[in-house]
C-alpha cells in the first residue's frame, strides 16, 4: 500500500522506464496543492500520555485526511484501526476488556470489533504532486523574470 517507516527517512521505489508504458506528462497539480491545508496538531494518544504524567505531547505538521479527501480523494486510503485509534475515538470499534470472554490468541486491549476504518494520506504520492507544482512555479517565475528583464531593457 506504499506505507513505509524508516529511521533515516530514506526510501526509494523502482522507477526504471523499461517496466513502464504509456508514459506521459502529468496534469497540473497547482490547484490541488494550493487547496491543501497544512495543519499543526497533537495526536490524542500523545496527549493521553502527557495527561497521565508522561512525556509532553509533540506538535506535528501535516494534513487532515478528511480535508485532503475533498481536494484529492485518490490520496486518501483506508485501513483497520489500531487499539490506539479505537482508544482515541470509539467510533472506530471496540477493544477486548477484562469482562469479555477472550477467544484463543486474543488479549485484553486488542481490537475486538472494527466499526469504521481509519483514513490515512499517501504522502509518497503527495510528494510527486508537490514536485510537479514546484516545476510549474519555476516555469512561472522564469516567464516573469523574462518579462521584467524586457521591461527594464
Amino acid at each position: 500500500n506504499g506505507d513505509f517507516d524508516s529511521a533515516t527517512n530514506s526510501y526509494g521505489a523502482t522507477s526504471d522506464e523499461r517496466i513502464k508504458q504509456n508514459i506521459t506528462d502529468a496534469n497540473s497539480q497547482w490547484n490541488d496543492l494550493k487547496a491543501l491545508k497544512v495543519r499543526n496538531f497533537k495526536l490524542k494518544d500523545d496527549v493521553r500520555t502527557e495527561d497521565a504524567g508522561g512525556q509532553a505531547a509533540n506538535t506535528y505538521l501535516g494534513l487532515v485526511a478528511q480535508e485532503v479527501e475533498s481536494v484529492s480523494p485518490g490520496l486518501v486510503k483506508l485501513h483497520d484501526p489500531s487499539p490506539s485509534d479505537i482508544t482515541s475515538n470509539s467510533a472506530f470499534g471496540t477493544l477486548y476488556t477484562d469482562s469479555d470472554e477472550l477467544p484463543d490468541g486474543k488479549r485484553v486491549g486488542e481490537v475486538k470489533e472494527v466499526k469504521e476504518q481509519v483514513k490515512s494520506v499517501s504522502y509518497s504520492v503527495l510528494y510527486m504532486k508537490a514536485i510537479k507544482a514546484l516545476q510549474e512555479a519555476q516555469t512561472r517565475i522564469e516567464t516573469l523574470e523574462t518579462k521584467v528583464a524586457a521591461l527594464e531593457g
